[in-house]
């Protein structure tokens, strides 16, 4: 009797372990494989805009990078350079685009290396362009003193950045201000930011500023049927419209991947069709090593905005 209910006890053991084998397998076959990511990296003030901007890009470096066992793209959207920055650090983005300046910055804190040159809406370059109305009175920059100038961001090459730049250089102080209505004093040039083109192009034309800056594809196009009015108090040297920065610790490999992708899109239907939706990109080209060259010597005005010592 024991012997019997002994060799049931056993037949009833192996039954269990088969049973939590096949039970476990199942799990294991079922549970989802861990997506891996081509993750881009935008700053921006709308999440959404950026994303919506960026992720057929993302998307179609995913699909080519396959090989690599990449399987979506995503977008990553900071509010500013710093967080910019350490979302390369901690490889929680992969790739960064935009216009020298951030980029520039984002590579001092982070390590980021730039990669290739964007013509974005079909410019390579481009240039800053600091104007004001004819009845202004205004005819050089120096004049400006105890003005208001509006700029358009705090990350801006063209609409900020450089233009307050070359401002500097020549001597002039510009003071940051909360409100178009708040007092400058002597010796000083107020400046506000109006987070938008048109909005730049509109408080110039109004008079709630003396001045604004704007990049010159934008200047023409705000303007319209404005021109007349207007005039240029200053034009700055040109510049890289969009830098394709990766962070530093990415294969060099897989570095290599990507640059040849991002170099050949425009050849392909599917890739220009991407392109397109991208903001009108042109292509993707190499960046001559002279084209950063303004930038990288602007450390200290860098530094200075990120407010390093």
């Amino acid at each position: 009797m024991d012997q019997v209910a002994k060799c049931v006890t056993i037949e009833q053991m192996r039954r269990y372990w088969w049973i939590f084998f096949l039970v476990s397998a199942a799990l294991l076959l079922s549970r989802p494989v861990m997506a891996k990511a081509i993750v881009v990296g935008s700053i921006g003030d709308v999440p959404t805009d950026e994303i919506k901007k960026f992720l057929p890009l993302a998307s179609y470096l995913a699909k080519q990078l396959r090989s690599e066992e990449f399987d979506q793209g995503k977008v990553v959207v900071a509010r500013g350079i710093p967080e910019m920055a350490n979302f390369l650090k901690e490889g929680k983005a992969d790739l960064y685009i935009d216009s020298p300046f951030p980029s520039v910055a984002v590579s001092r804190v982070s390590g980021s290396k730039f990669l290739l040159l964007r013509e974005k809406k079909g410019l390579g370059e481009y240039h800053s362009v600091i104007f004001a109305r004819q009845d202004s009175g205004i005819n050089r920059l120096q004049e400006l003193n105890k003005k208001m100038i509006v700029f358009k961001e705090p990350f801006s090459s063209s609409g900020y950045f450089v233009p307050k730049m070359v401002m500097v250089q020549q001597g002039l102080k510009l003071v940051p201000k909360k409100d178009v209505s708040n007092p400058v004093g002597a010796g000083e040039i107020g400046y506000v930011f109006s987070n938008d083109n048109e909005n730049s192009m509109v408080w110039v034309l109004r008079k709630r500023v003396v001045a604004a800056a704007l990049d010159n594809q934008s200047y023409e196009k705000e303007a319209r049927g404005e021109l007349r009015n207007l005039k240029i108090l200053y034009k700055t040297f040109s510049f890289p419209r969009h830098i394709v920065s990766y962070r530093a610790d990415l294969t060099a490999s897989l570095v290599a991947k990507i640059k040849e992708i991002l170099l050949k899109m425009h050849e392909s239907e599917e890739g220009g069709k991407t392109l397109k939706e991208f903001e009108n990109t042109a292509r993707f080209d190499e960046l001559p090593e002279k084209a950063m060259a303004p930038f990288l010597k602007a450390g200290k005005f860098i530094d200075a905005e990120l407010g390093i010592k």
